[in-house]
């Protein structure tokens, strides 16, 4: 039976351990560096960055996972504020366990016993001390001897499982003492460099326990106290953006404002807490990528994800250019103020940033401590106030604005946008927080919108981001008089921008098409060397219904596709126009029906050559396209040519039939003669025969004379076609 390295033969190495300790005490001290700030960024890196102070030549580690290996060979950068110099870093390898007790002199496995320990050991100056004396010199060896049981009767069993251990020790004078290995009995190591030995053979195994976490170890050195700096990047999950627009439907057709709150949700799956760092969160991409230095380099082919299948809703709606008034005369919402500088306090107050863990009950409580003020009346219906649980309804907008003041700054620089914490926060490894990032007014106007792509009418925020603040990309969600009125997809918007926000579907309104309408108009008729050029005009007309069957006012957005090439042709004009849709506003009263009607026109070009045409075709064409008298004159002479070369074209189609006619009918007598051999009539129808052939073939020799003449006629007439056709000009507007 294997007997495992126990607490005895770790009891034994004491008095070593303190030697040891009295050597590492002229040695640098090794101390943490702890995590100071942390930036996260949209494309799924990290900035970290350590800072902590050092006094003379000192060792720092930062714990960071396997996973973060690469990135931080890639990146890591090391910066002594002092005048200190970094001579190095080092970190715990991945090489398997049994590559490293290979390099160690100890000849043990990853699974010792004491036996195997002693037997490694052999040799060694050892201390052996014993409640009968002690002995110094070096190890001979183990022995194993079964123990006698008590009343007398043979052995232990063969297992060994109740085995006595005996060491042999030859002392510098030669003694031989051999001792009984008890739990009063230690065995002390005298050789320094085997305590060092085995104090690194031990450290190997304890690293087993924790394969994922790396210990990155930097020696500073250097004269009296100093800061360091260490940071680098690390691949990180993306930081998700999240919204609540809250407003107070205080008039019956739609709310003017609204109260944006931002929040952001952060994951820390590195290996080390973040204890009060200075977190900015970045809605930016800056390129980076993960180049495996750590491991060895084989040339591999690209992975090719599988396409993912697109998700019709929700919906996200592109942005655009404001052009004129709705359909109904209606105004379009106010521009919003001018931008600000880039750089902006959100809001400013005492109360610090409270990081929210999502795995647990405090980010629960955190949100029912947050919401306690403003939720009273969330359990009413839409279109009720809340109460505040002593007077009459108050504004949910305004409260929602007082509940929550996040320390926020935000500013802008290159293609990113930053939201910068300015309390720290602290959030442990493996947890998620909820951050508060940003609170602003927005104006907004409620409206419903329609497209054909989207038959279901939606619910809709026409949202004026009137502050210097990138929204970045996230999920929202609606709170309308204390109820919740939907949720939504949000696409990043830039300062001043407008967009649709659709959270909900609005089965008060319905548009359907009246009816569609094509014409198209030949407004121009152009033929130069040979080829007609036919312009023409394309509309397409198509009225629609907007109904309202809601007891209050509707603003109804009607999205028309733009197509390419085509432009409008008829009032209203658009509000909006984005790159994929024209946006009509369509203003309705409660259980009205409004006309919306959109003429679009396009402009088409045909080319036809005339010689792909025949006469009736192209009269054809020039009628139905109304063209002038003089239109079919100027192509009159061309007609004529055309007309003698085809005329020509069937007198060489009947000699050529003629000629193969004839042909035929030769073989046919030659057939017939030779068939006429030696009978009684062989001599008058060969007679007849031969006057046949011969008439025959003076009829051939004309045909071909009158072929040639018929091809050299047909040359000379087609050259004379091309002519004509070279020689019309025609421009006619129609």
């Amino acid at each position: 039976m294997r007997v495992p390295l126990t607490l005895l033969a770790l009891a034994s190495w004491s008095a070593a351990a303190q030697t040891h300790q009295t050597v590492s005490k002229m040695e640098t001290k090794t101390e943490q560096l702890p995590i100071t700030r942390v930036a996260l960024y949209k494309n799924g890196v990290g900035f970290f960055e350590h800072a902590g102070r050092v006094q003379g030549d000192q060792s720092v580690t930062i714990d960071f996972t396997s996973a973060q290996l690469n990135d931080v060979l890639q990146s890591l950068t090391a910066i002594d504020l002092n005048g200190g110099r970094i001579s190095g870093a080092s970190y715990n390898s991945t090489t398997p366990l049994d590559q490293q007790l290979k390099t160690l002199p100890l000849a043990l496995n990853a699974d010792p016993t004491d036996i195997d320990f002693y037997n490694a050991i052999r040799g060694a100056r050892v201390q052996v001390m014993a409640p009968g004396g002690s002995i110094t010199g070096r190890l001979l060896s183990i022995d194993l001897r079964a123990a006698r049981k008590k009343d007398g009767d043979g052995d232990t069993s063969a297992d060994g499982s109740d085995a006595r251990r005996f060491v042999t020790v030859i002392s510098d004078s030669g003694q031989v003492r051999t001792l009984e290995l008890t739990a009063t009995v230690s065995v002390t190591l005298l050789d320094t460099a085997l305590h060092t030995d085995v104090t690194r053979y031990l450290e190997l195994l304890a690293s087993t326990r924790n394969q994922g976490l790396r210990h990155l170890t930097l020696l500073d050195r250097g004269a009296g106290p100093r800061e360091l700096r260490v940071s680098y990047i690390s691949e990180v999950p993306v930081w998700k953006s999240t919204y609540r627009i809250l407003f107070t439907n205080s008039e019956a057709n739609s709310a003017k404002e609204a109260t944006l709150q931002g929040w952001s949700v952060v994951d820390n799956t590195t290996g080390s807490d973040w204890n009060n760092v200075h977190l900015d969160l970045i809605a930016g991409a800056p390129q980076s990528f993960l180049q495996p230095l750590s491991t060895p380099y084989y040339t591999r082919r690209p992975e090719i994800p599988l396409p993912a299948e697109a998700q019709l809703t929700p919906q996200t709606h592109d942005s655009g250019e404001s052009t004129v008034n709705d359909v109904n005369g209606a105004m379009p919402p106010p521009e919003p103020p001018p931008i600000g500088q880039a750089s902006e306090t959100v809001s400013v107050s005492a109360a610090p940033v409270t990081a929210m863990p999502m795995n647990g009950r405090a980010y629960v409580a955190g949100l029912r401590g947050m919401a306690g003020g403003v939720a009273g009346g969330v359990a009413g219906g839409v279109g009720r106030g809340i109460g505040n649980g002593v007077g009459g309804p108050i504004d949910y907008a305004q409260t929602a604005q007082a509940s929550l003041t996040p320390q926020t700054t935000t500013s802008a620089f290159d293609d990113f946008f930053e939201y910068s914490l300015l309390d720290p926060i602290t959030i442990r490894k493996n947890e998620s927080a909820l951050v508060p990032i940003l609170q602003t007014t927005l104006p907004v106007e409620r409206v419903t919108l329609w497209s054909a792509q989207q038959p279901v009418a939606l619910r809709a925020l026409w949202i004026t981001n009137s502050s210097n603040l990138t929204l970045d990309r996230g999920s929202f969600s609606i709170v309308e008089n204390g109820s919740f009125g939907g949720e939504g997809l949000l696409d990043p918007i830039h300062p001043g921008e407008k967009r649709l926000l659709s959270y909900a579907a609005d089965q008060a309104v319905r548009v359907s098409p009246d009816h569609n309408n094509y014409t198209r108009t030949v407004t121009r008729l152009q033929i130069q060397k040979g080829v007609l050029t036919e312009t023409s005009t394309e509309i397409a007309e198509v009225e629609y219904l907007v109904h309202n069957a809601a007891p209050d006012p509707r603003t109804v957005i009607v999205e028309q596709p733009i197509r390419q090439g085509w432009t409008l042709d008829s009032d209203p004009k658009p509000a909006e126009t984005t790159p994929n849709a024209y946006r009509f506003r369509v203003v309705t009263r409660p259980l009205e029906t409004v006309h919306l009607h959109i003429g679009e026109k396009h402009t088409n070009f045909e080319y036809i050559r005339l010689v792909d045409r025949s006469e009736e075709q192209l009269r054809i064409l020039l009628r139905d396209a109304k063209a002038s008298p003089e239109a079919l004159a100027a192509l009159q002479p061309a007609f004529d040519a055309h007309n003698r070369v085809v005329a020509i074209d069937e007198q060489i189609r009947a000699a050529e039939a003629e000629i193969a006619a004839i042909a035929k009918d030769q073989d046919r007598l030659r057939e017939n003669m030779k068939a006429l051999k030696g009978s009684a009539e062989e001599r008058a129808l060969l007679q007849r025969y031969t006057g046949e052939l011969n008439s025959q073939e003076d009829r051939l020799a004309a045909l071909r004379t009158q072929l040639d003449k018929l091809h050299r006629d047909r040359t000379a007439a087609d050259a004379d076609f091309q002519a004509k056709l070279e020689a019309i000009h025609l421009d006619e507007t129609l």
